[in-house]
């Protein structure tokens, strides 16, 4: 049952299974909805994203020294991205911190909020910091599309500019709200934190609206093939304990200046060799039918990668894939195939992104 402080039902919402987790898949047509952050914009209830709170006078300094990127440096206003590593440099979660003026707000994907508190635990032996995971006192609403400024300006009024991972706290009808610059679908990207108990009520307001300032809710089908369509790995689909930042994310979320971290020999090691042996890549597919996550991807009958998620294309028809193709493979060009119901589709490896909506 999807469980979330907005209401969907008024607006014909599809609920159904997304990725082993209750979501809108859509609210009836999924590719006006798809049009319509391409043109204008189109919000979408990510409350069941992982929050954590860290407090604490030893906070940025402690998780400076965890995790890939720099944290150190930031002031009140400002995030960044960065990836939480094994000692081996293997992805745990990724995460988007943002430093405000009494708390740290991590935001990672749903399902990670308490694997992150953990594992950030196990380090913090004398730091003066705390963790509380906060999932669920925020409600998320992501506005995302060209016009998303627009949008957000006719609920919140006039806002400076924000820079990646930048946000701003907003008083609205009296209630302490965080709008961030996000990363989701390579739009004009923003999420809005707010309180859970006037979750809906912001929905409601951000919903709507004429000509530039328009907004129409959105699901996770059409978020899905935005991200795909955008290159923007996701943890636990792209980045899992498979994978060094190197291989899909180091442009992001690795600093090589920062000094010491979790994880962070091997990730320099790799560097240091050169290109990693394999890359986050994109495919395009032959045929109608999808393939499953971790399909294997394979050329002149020997193993070259796997598929990570794959959607029906818009921008780009037909069937379009994200997965990791080892390096020999991508440079040698031609041809490949992917495993899909007991046989093998073609496909050919291309560049990411897929659509690049600033060019």
């Amino acid at each position: 049952m999807l469980e979330t402080t907005i209401s969907h039902d008024d607006l014909g919402a599809v609920a159904g299974d997304f990725h082993g987790r209750p979501a809108v898949l859509h609210y009836g047509d999924a590719a006006a909805e798809y049009r319509s952050v391409r043109t204008a914009a189109g919000a979408c209830d990510l409350s069941h994203r992982g929050k954590l709170r860290m407090t604490g006078g030893d906070r940025q300094n402690f998780l400076h020294r965890v995790v890939t990127n720099d944290v150190a440096q930031l002031g009140p206003g400002e995030g960044v991205y960065a990836c939480m590593l094994t000692p081996q440099g293997k992805i745990i979660s990724d995460m988007t911190v943002y430093v405000r003026e009494e708390d740290l707000l991590i935001d990672v994907e749903p399902g990670m909020a308490g694997v992150l508190r953990d594992t950030l635990d196990r380090y913090a032996l004398i730091d003066d910091v705390e963790f509380e995971e906060v999932t669920t006192q925020y409600g998320l609403i992501g506005v995302y599309g060209r016009n998303a400024e627009a949008c957000l300006q006719r609920v919140t009024g006039p806002m400076d500019p924000l820079p990646p991972c930048g946000h701003a706290e907003i008083a609205w009808n009296g209630l302490a709200v965080t709008v961030a610059r996000s990363h989701r679908t390579g739009e004009r990207d923003f999420d809005v934190y707010v309180p859970a108990e006037s979750a809906d009520e912001i929905w409601k307001a951000l919903l709507g609206g004429e000509g530039d300032a328009s907004c129409v809710p959105i699901g996770f089908d059409a978020l899905e093939v935005l991200r795909v369509e955008a290159g923007i790995p996701r943890c636990t689909a792209e980045l899992d304990d498979r994978i060094i930042p190197n291989e899909a994310v180091k442009d992001r979320a690795v600093s090589f200046t920062k000094g010491c971290y979790i994880g962070q020999e091997p990730v320099v090691m790799m560097e240091h060799r050169g290109r990693p042996n394999r890359m986050l890549s994109g495919l395009t597919i032959n045929g109608e039918m999808l393939p499953e996550r971790d399909a294997l991807i394979q050329k002149d009958g020997k193993d070259a990668g796997w598929i990570t998620t794959a959607v029906h294309g818009r921008a780009v028809r037909g069937i379009i894939a994200l997965g990791f193709v080892r390096r020999r493979y991508r440079e040698s060009g031609g041809p490949v195939g992917v495993a899909v119901d007991g046989g093998l589709a073609g496909a050919e490896i291309v560049d990411l992104p897929f659509v690049d909506p600033g060019s």
